[in-house]
């Protein structure tokens, strides 16, 4: 797999600062173009239901601010894209090219609808911070691209990230969704200056077997140490993330769920705090 388009769903909000420096430095070692997005709401969406008893004028009102606001966003959105992209040396076109470029493009609709639509033909979708909230259809929008496209989606840390051909961590539990994962990054795995395996041991629990996964690797010239780590009275997810911040870790590779269980992270628990609080770059595939 090659990773040349990478989608960057922007919403003129605060997120949008970390979105675009980890879509930047997910293109820098495999020469991607960065595709920024912003959907601008339907100024329909923004109507109350009132029947026919919704005065004319106030709803023009309400029309005329919706796209007031959209304005203003959009236009916050795009100073983001010219000032990231200069800091990173990529250069802004019109028109989607190789190399290190980058470009805007508005549509209009419902924010999850559109992002899942247009990341049909991405090879990485970067998300921001998955905070409470946030732009309503954004963890909408995070699910329906690991669960309906097969598309894997970088999910980006509060801070600047690190360079993606630095330390990778690959968090490894034998699963399918890992495999995946491990698949779709290997753009990342080959460039990568080390690579290490972690697995968990949690209770009773011992850790899958690694002689595959090595094997695998081995196979793509990718040589990677591995780590068995305690959980203890952690959840296995923020064992693996304390564990790769251990290892001082650039990003971290590892397999999402199905749909049944991406709703009950977003429900609660532990991994939605992982999701809330990682302090690196996730890489996720169904």
């Amino acid at each position: 797999m090659t990773i040349m388009n990478i989608l960057a769903p922007l919403t003129g909000g605060q997120s949008d600062e970390a979105v675009m420096r980890n879509a930047f430095a997910a293109s820098k070692p495999v020469g991607g173009h960065v595709r920024a997005l912003f959907v601008r709401p339907d100024p329909a969406q923004a109507m109350p239901y009132f029947g026919d008893e919704m005065v004319p004028s106030i709803a023009q009102e309400i029309v005329d601010t919706s796209r007031r606001a959209s304005d203003k966003a959009a236009a916050a959105a795009r100073e983001v894209v010219t000032r990231t992209a200069q800091e990173a040396g990529a250069q802004v076109v019109e028109t989607p090219a190789p190399g290190n470029t980058v470009s805007f493009r508005e549509i209009q609709g419902y924010f999850a609808d559109c992002v899942t639509r247009v990341a049909q033909l991405a090879d990485l979708v970067v998300f921001g911070p998955l905070k409470d909230g946030g732009r309503p259809g954004m963890t909408e929008a995070f699910e329906a691209v690991l669960v309906e496209t097969g598309r894997p989606a970088l999910l980006s840390a509060g801070t600047p990230p690190g360079d993606f051909a630095g330390r990778i961590a690959i968090g490894w539990n034998a699963s399918r969704e890992g495999a995946h994962a491990i698949s779709a990054a290997l753009p990342y795995l080959t460039q990568a200056k080390a690579v290490e395996i972690l697995t968990v041991r949690s209770g009773s629990v011992e850790p899958p077997p690694n002689g595959e996964i090595l094997e695998y690797l081995h196979l793509h010239s990718v040589h990677a140490g591995v780590r068995v780590v305690d959980a203890g009275d952690r959840g296995i997810g923020q064992a693996l993330l304390d564990s790769a911040g251990e290892g001082h870790a650039d990003l971290l590779v590892a397999g999402s769920y199905g749909r049944r269980r991406l709703r009950e992270i977003f429900a609660g628990g532990v991994m939605r705090q992982i999701l809330n609080q990682a302090t690196l770059p996730l890489f996720l595939m169904r």
